[in-house]
């Protein structure tokens, strides 16, 4: 749905990325054998790149889905790729040799105990970083310092794989701390990271004393979030237009020969207890967390070879790293463990690695030949179809690595690191997740939006993209403590938390959702000077859900047999007083779970605080909040199309008595439904209390073929009026008492249009409205709109009236039956068209479009849901509704659906987009078609639109009211007001006519009884209700005042709503002359123009008290706003 040549941006986070976790390639600023080493790298991949180039030109078109697709990748690597060789480069490089110069002018510092290392910094205002727990006053190992080994530029930067970002430039700065500070054993109980961090607070004090480094801020962070390993971040505080905005962190390291990799495998404890030997265990738990932390920092070197060897052997490396790197940032994974833990340098090293090996026996997954996009889809395919947590992927080792369930494995054994170490398993299920819809989306060739889909459009706002949020208050620090007691290697309780809050729902909800996803924001860098406390703004955890829209409202959860003893004790252990011992219809006895369902609380809302309740307390149960919950009480009764079962059962009961009638002269061929409310679609359920005649439905008859049809388009009018009389008849007479009929007329003013229509109310409350489809009358019609002898305005009514029959008898049944099946196929699509239609209705926007436009909107959501899921909430149906609207470039863009199971072909996609361009060549004022939008049901045209519904100025208006709510939901995030976004503004209007509230809303009013003892709810109808059926005064003045002032004004308006906003249409100043079409006042013409003419604009004063004084009653009084 995109056009070719159409330039796009894409809109990522920041660029920060630490290395070894950010992206771990290091190149030495210093030594001119790198640099040297480093061109002729270049030299050769050119120079490979010229040799092949023959060889590859064969294979270039099945390196791409298409050529626009490469064009769009191409355009997209140029348009991001970061300019290293620009002047503004020279700044930031001057500030990398003032900062080593700096590091190497810190003079050493012999080892000392803690307590003198302590009190040495303090005497500086330096705090150190030492992770939690804190060392013991006691502890009988020295802390020194000594000049780095070598200083290292690391990172995305070094790799030229930078791409540019909003945040500005991100460069990670390795100091290799000398082997002689450390012992053999400091892999144990923290001993490297306090050392590490004592190194940290010296170098701090060392750039604070520096006197070539003014207009610098430094402070501490953590390396991807990871609190065992602070960071020094510095960031110039002077920058200019001339010098661009950027990061340095700087990040101590250890050369891989300080420690045995083999101490730090998986399965090592590395963090023992005090205990004596008798109370010391047999065995200790491991610390695969702590071990691959420790275990990163001896990689840098190493990853630095194996990345740039890489990237000189396989040309597209980079840009394969850079698309991934894209891909990643879209859907909010990063490096941090805040995002995932899988960012820039995870995606890197595996497609590294999966170069090497990964596929059967041992064989390279990847070849060097691959073009960029070829290597980007292989490893999209990789992580959707591998799963890395059940099947671990081990380089040059034989060990097992295997560590706790659902944990992600990819074990580099030469160096012993997880290089998946900061993921969990549900950023590894988010990541498995995005990369399986991101391969279903490149293997579907018929997806207009597909490069848009997986590369440009922002995948990461959690109300687009999860169905329900939940948020989580999170204890105190002494509550955490006393919930997580287990901390043999704990970095963070918060982390051990939010994990045994994971698997807790996991357990609890089981197949009712299909994704859990478990958040909270990582730290911001904080002060290096003593007394400035961190301050600690992660205050809730946010967890995401994934619904089966199937599953979700299911009230019984199956256990285990009793006979199954060990199970079923883990069932009762897990469910407490819950549980208990049921048979079920079945006959089967199981232990079972069972949930209410007739609570107004949703019932896996239930089971979350019910499980968080046993779990922790009851008081973080009750401090639970979902957010979404106020977008299901704006659709009124139930949510799904079950609600609309009454509605089928009637529609039923009339094909029955249709075709069971006797005495027609033709015998009854087809009834179909064309109506929203027997399409899931009607805004307000068709049968309530206060409304129990429910608005006629449109039903569409068609009868056996016959000659006895006139071929006469007025003749065939009249037959049909004669039809539905006569059908009437019979019915009253078939079913006396159960129901009541009657003509209407309708398109009274053209007598080649259907003017008739059979109303059928049943007593009980359903209500019908039948029109005869004659098959013939569409090629009269056309006939009609050829005919050369014609004039100009009898064609125009001519194809009018051809669109009307089209839509009425044609598309409106083929419509109405596609949309009833995706409401079954989709449970929560007739919720979220529901939604979407109050929304325009509160916005007044109905008048100009159809429901049936507005229900394709909707229906896209569901049926192209890339790069998510289909919604199975009303939130995410209805808000990504409008986030569809935001984006959409109607101007030169067509909405195409595919609505059929057997699927539109690419040739037919084509055909659709061709007579879309051929129209706007046509009218390039779009004064006939706004918005085109189109199914299979109609690949010519686009009937739910044409005819100015919606005008451009009305489609310009939808445009900025989506995008005000899209901006509302990416900036409001999980604090969105839901009562702003179906607020309703009337001060865009120029002015507002006021109705009474009693002409708008129509409820039946309940008979009082004179005892309430004996009030009874009254069944079926009155003569009162049939006699008011379809009256809607405010709907009708509006029509009417629209159809006056035609060109005057437009008006807005919506179901159920008190007020129409108006808008004047510019008219300007023109000559008077007879038949202009309004009211018209006389005013002074311009400077040149004749004396003697007379010039007049609208009579806007005049308008309105016209409007008033037809209102009558109805109106309570005009507002106007502007003049």
């Amino acid at each position: 749905m995109s056009p070719i040549a159409k330039r796009r941006k894409t809109d990522m986070p920041s660029a920060t990325e630490a290395s070894n976790g950010g992206d771990s390639v290091a190149i030495t600023i210093a030594m001119a054998a790198q640099n040297a080493a480093n061109e002729a790298a270049k030299k050769h991949q050119k120079q490979q790149q010229k040799n092949s180039l023959t060889a590859q030109a064969a294979g270039e078109m099945s390196s791409y889905k298409s050529n626009v697709f490469r064009m769009e990748t191409d355009e997209m690597l140029q348009e991001i790729a970061f300019s290293y060789g620009s002047k503004k480069m020279a700044a930031v490089e001057k500030i990398l040799h003032r900062l080593k110069s700096a590091i190497d002018a810190i003079p050493e510092k012999a080892g000392v105990k803690i307590a003198q290392a302590e009190s040495e910094m303090q005497k500086k205002k330096i705090q150190i970083p030492f992770p939690d727990p804190k060392p013991a006053k006691d502890i009988q190992y020295n802390f020194a310092y000594a000049k780095p080994s070598y200083v290292n530029v690391a990172g995305s930067y070094a790799l030229k794989t930078q791409v540019k970002a909003k945040e500005g430039l991100s460069i990670d700065f390795v100091l290799t701390m000398p082997e002689g500070l450390f012992q053999e054993k400091d892999y144990l109980n923290y001993r490297y990271f306090y050392k590490r961090a004592y190194y940290l607070a010296v170098i701090a004090a060392g750039l604070h004393d520096a006197k070539d480094l003014k207009g610098i801020e430094v402070k501490y962070d953590y390396l991807n979030g990871d609190q065992l390993k602070p960071i020094l971040v510095v960031t110039p505080t002077e920058t200019d237009a001339k010098s661009p905005k950027c990061t340095i962190n700087i990040i101590p390291s250890v050369a891989p020969s300080v420690f045995p990799a083999k101490k730090l495998y998986p399965l090592k404890n590395c963090v023992r207890p005090q205990q004596t030997e008798a109370e010391a265990p047999k065995e200790y738990n491991s610390t695969p967390v702590y071990n691959a932390s420790l275990a990163a920092d001896t990689t840098y070197f190493p990853y630095l070879s194996a990345l740039h060897k890489s990237s000189s052997t396989c040309a597209a490396f980079n840009d394969a790293c850079m698309l991934g790197r894209v891909w990643l940032r879209q859907r909010g994974f990063g490096g941090t463990l805040s995002k995932g833990g899988f960012g820039h340098f995870e995606w890197a090293i595996l497609q590294s690695f999966l170069l090497k090996g990964g596929g059967t026996k041992g064989h390279a997954l990847l070849a060097n030949g691959y073009s960029n996009y070829q290597m980007f889809k292989a490893m999209i395919q990789f992580l959707a179809q591998r799963n890395l947590a059940a099947t671990p992927l081990v380089f040059g080792t034989s060990e097992n690595v295997k560590t706790a369930a659902k944990h992600p494995v990819i074990f580099d054994g030469e160096h012993g690191v997880n290089v998946l170490f900061k993921m969990t398993p549900w950023s590894y299920d988010l990541l498995k997740h995005e990369a399986e819809r991101t391969l279903e989306c490149l293997n579907n060739a018929g997806l207009a939006e597909q490069f848009d889909t997986v590369f440009i459009h922002k995948a990461d706002e959690p109300c687009y993209r999860f169905d329900a949020i939940a948020r989580l208050p999170l204890p105190s620090d002494a509550q955490l403590a006393q919930e997580i007691s287990e901390a043999t290697e704990i970095s963070s309780r918060r982390a051990k938390y939010a994990e045994k809050v994971y698997k807790v729902l996991n357990e609890g909800l089981t197949d009712r959702v299909t994704l859990i996803h478990v958040s909270y924001p990582g730290q911001k860098p904080f002060s290096t000077k003593t007394g400035k406390k961190q301050t600690d703004e992660v205050k809730e955890l946010v967890i995401g859900f994934l619904l089966d829209s199937k599953a979700i409202n299911r009230t019984l959860d199956r256990g285990p047999s009793p006979e199954e003893k060990r199970k079923a004790a883990l069932f009762r252990k897990f469910w407490g007083d819950k549980a208990e011992l049921r048979r079920l219809s079945d006959g089967s006895i199981l232990e079972s779970v069972t949930w209410s369902a007739k609570s107004k609380t949703p019932v896996y809302q239930q089971i979350i605080r019910y499980v968080i309740g046993r779990h922790f307390n009851e008081a973080q149960a009750e401090a639970i909040s979902f957010i979404g919950d106020a977008f299901d009480t704006l659709v009124s009764g139930e949510q799904t199309s079950t609600a609309f079962q009454p509605v089928y059962d009637a529609f039923d009961r009339l094909d029955k008595d249709l075709k069971a009638m006797s005495g027609l002269p033709l015998a009854m061929r087809h009834v179909s439904a064309a109506s929203p409310a027997l399409r899931a679609a009607s805004i307000d359920l068709p049968f309530t209390p206060s409304n129990p005649l429910m608005e006629p439905a449109d039903v569409v008859v068609q009868f056996e073929s016959s000659s006895r049809w006139p071929d006469d388009l007025v003749a065939i009018q009249k037959t049909k009026a004669s039809f539905l009389i006569k059908m009437g008849e019979i019915l009253e007479q078939e079913h006396d008492g159960e129901l009541i009929t009657r003509i209407g007329l309708e398109n009274e003013d053209c007598e080649i249009k259907n003017y008739s229509f059979l109303d059928v109310v049943y007593l009980s409350g359903p209500s019908f409205r039948i029109r005869i489809y004659h098959d013939r009358e569409a090629n009269l019609l056309q006939n009609r709109c050829n005919h050369p002898a014609l004039l100009l305005k009898e064609k125009e009514a001519a194809q009018e009236a051809l669109a009307d029959h089209q839509r009425t008898f044609v598309l409106g049944p083929r419509h109405t039956d596609a949309i009833r099946q995706l409401c079954h196929r989709y449970p929560l699509m007739s919720p979220t068209i529901r939604l979407l239609k109050r929304w325009f209705s509160t916005q007044l926007l109905f008048p100009h479009v159809t429901e049936e436009f507005l229900e394709l909107i909707a229906a896209r959501t569901f049926l192209y849901p890339y790069p998510y899921t289909a919604p199975s909430s009303v939130m995410t149906g209805f808000l990504r509704s409008l986030h569809f609207l935001a984006k959409w470039d109607w101007r030169l863009e067509p909405l195409i659906l595919d609505l059929s199971s057997e699927g539109l072909k690419t040739d037919d996609f084509n055909e659709i987009r061709a007579n879309f361009e051929a129209m706007r060549k046509k009218d390039p004022a779009m004064n006939h078609v706004a918005m085109f939008a189109t199914s299979n049901h109609d690949r010519v045209s686009s009937l739910w639109t044409e005819g100015n519904r919606p005008q451009k100025v009305v489609a310009a208006r939808i445009t900025a009211l989506s995008r005000a709510v899209d901006e509302a939901v990416k900036t409001q995030g999980l604090e969105l007001d839901v009562s702003k976004i179906f607020a309703q503004s009337t001060k865009d209007f120029d002015f507002v006519v006021r109705l009474e509230q009693k002409f708008v809303v129509r409820r039946r009013e309940k008979k009082k009884a004179e005892f309430k003892n004996l009030a009874v709810d009254d069944e079926g109808v009155s003569a009162e209700d049939i006699a008011r059926l379809s009256f809607n005064p405010a709907k009708d003045f509006v029509e009417e005042m629209r159809q006056v002032y035609t060109g005057s004004v437009v008006f807005f308006y919506g179901p159920q709503q008190n007020v129409v906003g108006g808008i004047w249409v510019p008219q300007g100043v023109r000559k008077w002359k007879p038949g202009l079409g309004y009211n018209t006042i006389q005013v002074k013409g311009k400077k040149g123009e004749e004396e003697q003419e007379v010039m007049v604009g609208v009579n806007k004063k005049a308008i309105l008290n016209e409007i008033e004084r037809i209102g009558g009653e109805l109106v309570k009084g005009v507002v106007v706003n502007r003049e």
